[in-house]
């Protein structure tokens, strides 16, 4: 990860919109929304090295603990999806990752995602702090990606 760079969110994922994801109202599905952000979660974990090998040698996972998901534009089957990812917030166990969805052809925001996960050591299946060299690369990411813009939907609940 070079930190001379200027920071920037990560690209996480393209894609157009699959004829199975649209749903009743002939959009794409909330579902699909979800296996998008899971898509894009995972190419995060890649990212930081934290994919499926380092997951199968450390004997441990990261898990969704929470989302929150804001649903912006009806998505239509066909239309190109790109992911931007920037890490909020972590300690030595948690993140916070927030994910933008946008038309890859137009840059239309059309939904976003705010997640907290866990770091979970599979053979007790209880939290465990993340190993000093996945740390350090989580804590440089996450000064780096402190001086973006704040997502406006960040730490946001639900109310009437």
């Amino acid at each position: 990860m070079n930190t001379k760079e200027s920071p920037s969110p990560i690209d996480t994922y393209s894609g157009p919109v699959q004829a199975q994801w649209i749903d009743y109202n002939g959009h794409m599905s909330e579902a699909f929304y979800v296996l998008v952000f899971g898509f894009a979660t995972d190419a995060f974990y890649e990212s930081i090295g934290a994919g499926e090998e380092f997951r199968t040698r450390n004997k441990c996972s990261i898990y969704t603990l929470e989302a929150h998901i804001n649903y912006l534009q009806e998505v239509a089957e066909g239309v190109p999806l790109r992911v931007s990812t920037q890490l909020l917030d972590a300690d030595q166990k948690r993140m916070r990752l927030f994910h933008n969805l946008y038309r890859s052809d137009t840059g239309e925001h059309l939904a976003c995602t705010e997640l907290m996960l866990l770091y979970v050591d599979m053979n007790t299946h209880r939290a465990a702090t993340f190993p000093d060299e996945l740390n350090t690369t989580i804590t440089t990411l996450c000064k780096q990606h402190a001086q973006l813009p704040q997502p406006k939907a960040a730490g946001a609940s639900i109310s009437l």
